[in-house]
């Protein structure tokens, strides 16, 4: 089953361990795209509000009216722009990994793990781990934490992996729980049909 085409409430209710179709591959899907999404918006869509990203380039106006261009923006490129900044999943993604109760630590490592993809990139993204532990100030900025938030933080790589695995399990621990329990902090977030 393409369970990235469901959408979060049809997920999250397909990972909990009391639906009939629950499979142990819905609920570390889940766990994938929830960490997916909350890099996704701590990194794409913070950039757009911190960096200054507009719709037109300063320099294409030259020569042209005050206040814009001769020519409309495309319609659907604006409503785009404005429908994925505020996409109602991204809010959903961030609220239930608050839900799961991760510390700090759990949620820079877990989100530095989920945004590290690739290790043939290059500069900050394409730092190993040990270099992540010794310096870990360029990912957690990278991920929207203000500068000096990360100082500190992991004594060593294993201390790094086992944070990460833990923030995994919270996880794990939280979309699979049934829903008529209390086991974890703020069990029922609501859900829309996003």
């Amino acid at each position: 089953m393409d369970y990235q085409r469901l959408n979060l409430r049809d997920h999250r209710a397909m990972a909990r361990e009391d639906h009939p179709g629950h499979t142990p591959e819905a609920a570390s899907t889940l766990v994938a795209r929830l960490l997916d999404m909350e890099v996704e918006r701590r990194t794409l869509y913070g950039d757009e509000r911190l960096q200054g990203y507009h719709n037109v380039s300063p320099t294409a106006g030259i020569g042209e009216q005050p206040g814009g261009t001769d020519k409309a923006r495309e319609p659907l490129a604006s409503l785009y722009d404005r429908g994925l900044a505020e996409h109602l999943a991204h809010q959903e993604a961030r609220r239930i990994i608050e839900a799961a109760g991760l510390t700090f630590r759990e949620r820079v490592a877990v989100l530095i793990r989920a945004a590290k993809t690739d290790r043939r990139s290059n500069g900050p993204r394409g730092m190993s781990y040990a270099q992540i532990v010794a310096n870990p100030r360029p990912w957690v900025q990278y991920l929207g934490w203000p500068p000096g938030a990360g100082a500190m933080l992991f004594k060593d790589v294993k201390a790094f992996d086992n944070a990460a695995s833990e923030a995994r399990r919270k996880l794990m621990k939280w979309v699979m729980a049934p829903s008529n329990t209390t086991c974890c902090r703020n069990q029922e977030a609501e859900l829309s049909s996003v």
